[in-house]
């Protein structure tokens, strides 16, 4: 009676085992833990963004999608929540929202500072090795008659012409640095200019600048920018010497700076020039967001292409007003043009 008894309670004892609830998928070991793997990622690079280390390559290259990084972040956090991760969720979201409030002020316009002195009109090209839509150039001078132009990657053939299609009559006063491949840079104006050459850095791209007589004996000091592009390890240090030679705004007439910089407002280089006595001038007018640049054709094949990001600015002394800034469309080029309007002091 005893022997069957016992072997009732162990037949009994095992159908409870058998009945109880097995761990739901999504509460298992990895799923937990690729959870937080993927929340330790986002958090590294929030870090690398809101405390400015990035420094030395990949970082350099990675942390120019920090508009895309917080938008993922956003969606990664609402995954962990359907598969009811919270402490992730609440991590994770919490590191969209700060890489978002680093970003979100771009959108808003700013105050601008008083400013009486003459209006300029100044645009940023890049020519994609002289081999954008040369004539579109013109055209786009023609309708918009800028007093500066900035204009990236000019080669010999687009120096030519350029000059056939009529720019120099436009603006007849340049100072023209070709070269091959995207080593050129050139600046055409309507006022009279004085190169100065103690100003340009002595980087691997030319970079112009010059003193702009506008009249009336007000002048303002311009760099035509093409930094190196930190697209490899051995390029950082070129593209770090960049940023170092550039103009800082001192007592002096006000400088104006607008080009290529092959950075965003998340590069911590950017950032520290900008403090250093600019404004930029899509920030300024809530147009922070607005992309330049994406290649054309991708890389690997055309299998990986970059999303947009923001790498042509222009930089106004902080005393001047910025009035206007848009991104024009593009046409030939890997860049789309970009156009100001400032006030100077």
């Amino acid at each position: 009676m005893s022997e069957a008894t016992g072997a009732d309670t162990a037949e009994a004892t095992a159908e409870r085992s058998d009945e109880r609830p097995r761990t739901a998928w999504y509460r298992r070991r990895l799923v937990r833990g690729l959870s937080w793997f993927s929340t330790f990622g986002v958090a590294v690079y929030a870090a690398v963004r809101l405390f400015g280390i990035d420094s030395g390559w990949p970082l350099v290259t990675s942390i120019a999608f920090v508009p895309y990084a917080a938008a993922a972040a956003a969606v990664w956090a609402g995954v962990q929540a359907a598969v009811r991760h919270w402490r992730a969720v609440a991590a994770t979201a919490l590191l969209a929202v700060a890489m978002a409030a680093a970003v979100a002020p771009r959108a808003i316009a700013d105050e601008q500072p008083s400013a009486s002195g003459p209006e300029l009109s100044v645009m940023s090209v890049n020519l994609y090795v002289g081999s954008g839509n040369l004539e579109y150039v013109v055209d786009l001078v023609e309708e918009h008659e800028p007093d500066l132009l900035s204009v990236q990657e000019m080669t010999p053939y687009a120096q030519d012409e350029l000059a056939r299609l009529g720019l120099e009559d436009l603006m007849p006063h340049s100072i023209i640095t070709s070269g091959w491949a995207a080593e050129g840079t050139s600046l055409y104006s309507l006022h009279p200019l004085e190169r100065l050459e103690e100003a340009e850095p002595d980087g691997i791209f030319y970079q112009v600048a010059a003193e702009v007589d506008l009249g009336g004996g007000e002048t303002v000091r311009f760099l035509a920018v093409h930094a190196a592009a930190p697209y490899a390890p051995h390029r950082i240090p070129h593209w770090e010497q960049d940023f170092a030679e550039m103009p800082r705004p001192d007592d002096g007439a006000p400088w104006i700076l607008a080009g290529d910089f092959n950075a965003t407002l998340d590069h911590h280089l950017m950032r520290e020039l900008i403090d250093d006595g600019y404004t930029d001038a899509a920030d300024a007018t809530g147009e922070g967001l607005a992309m330049t640049w994406r290649p054309l054709e991708g890389y690997l094949r055309g299998l990986v292409r970059p999303p947009a990001v923001a790498l042509d600015h222009v930089l106004a002394d902080e005393r001047a007003a910025v009035l206007d800034f848009q991104v024009l469309p593009k046409d030939g080029s890997d860049h789309s043009p970009v156009l100001a309007t400032i006030r100077l002091p």
